[in-house]
């Protein structure tokens, strides 16, 4: 027997795995009306992959923190162009280059993590907020700063309609809580951008709590 058929018998199919076909149902055209694009295309993509023959894929450890358009909505100011940057160095395998790339090359100067599904602001986090402020201020005040928020995918069970509600808008009180507290350390309303993704950006695997909390997050950008 050559190489290759030795291969193939030491690897298992799907189905002897015990991997099954995504039974996600069909989402509700309703839904569109105040959902974000980049969470319904998160979902139905995620639906679609796990649901197609032969690419079911286990579940992969989380990687521990390192140190979707209704959902766009501006506090004031100009719109900010340029997709999220994400720290996509927590999945294995993605090139570094992109973290950068994503964002029109400007990486977020500050991430904000919320433990346990909070929204609040944690107390920590009144630091990055400062360090963001100072460097808003370091450009003239001429900028802008962008906040974006994300969610993990984990809630209780639901409804799909109702589950895509929840995430985005508990990404979007993460956004609100990270500018609420940009404003009152001195950048101006209208100098300020919120942006909220739901789930559509996740940077950790989420087979693990510490993934969970990995995604949930607000990025702050400072553009000027």
């Amino acid at each position: 027997m050559n190489a290759r058929g030795r291969m193939s018998m030491a690897q298992p199919s799907d189905a002897q795995l015990g991997f099954r076909p995504s039974s996600a149902p069909p989402l509700n055209p309703g839904v569109s009306q105040w959902v974000s694009p980049p969470i319904l295309a998160h979902y139905r993509q995620t639906a679609a992959s796990a649901g197609s023959a032969g690419t079911g894929t286990p579940a992969v450890p989380a990687v521990p923190p390192s140190s979707g358009r209704r959902g766009a909505r501006g506090m004031g100011g100009p719109s900010m162009s340029g997709d999220v940057v994400a720290n996509l160095d927590a999945v294995p395998g993605t090139p570094a280059g992109m973290v950068a790339a994503m964002n029109g090359g400007v990486p977020p100067i500050a991430t904000v993590y919320f433990p346990g599904d909070s929204t609040s602001l944690p107390a920590r986090a009144r630091a990055q907020v400062r360090d963001a402020v100072a460097a808003f201020q370091a450009g003239g005040g001429a900028g802008s700063v962008k906040v974006v928020g994300h969610a993990s995918s984990r809630t209780a069970n639901m409804p799909v309609e109702r589950h895509l509600e929840v995430i985005f808008q508990k990404s979007q009180a993460r956004a609100n809580a990270v500018a609420q507290a940009l404003i009152k350390a001195g950048v101006p309303a209208d100098r300020v951008q919120i942006e909220a993704v739901g789930d559509s950006q996740p940077v950790y695997y989420e087979s693990m709590p510490k993934g969970e909390d990995g995604n949930r997050r607000a990025e702050i950008f400072v553009q000027g």
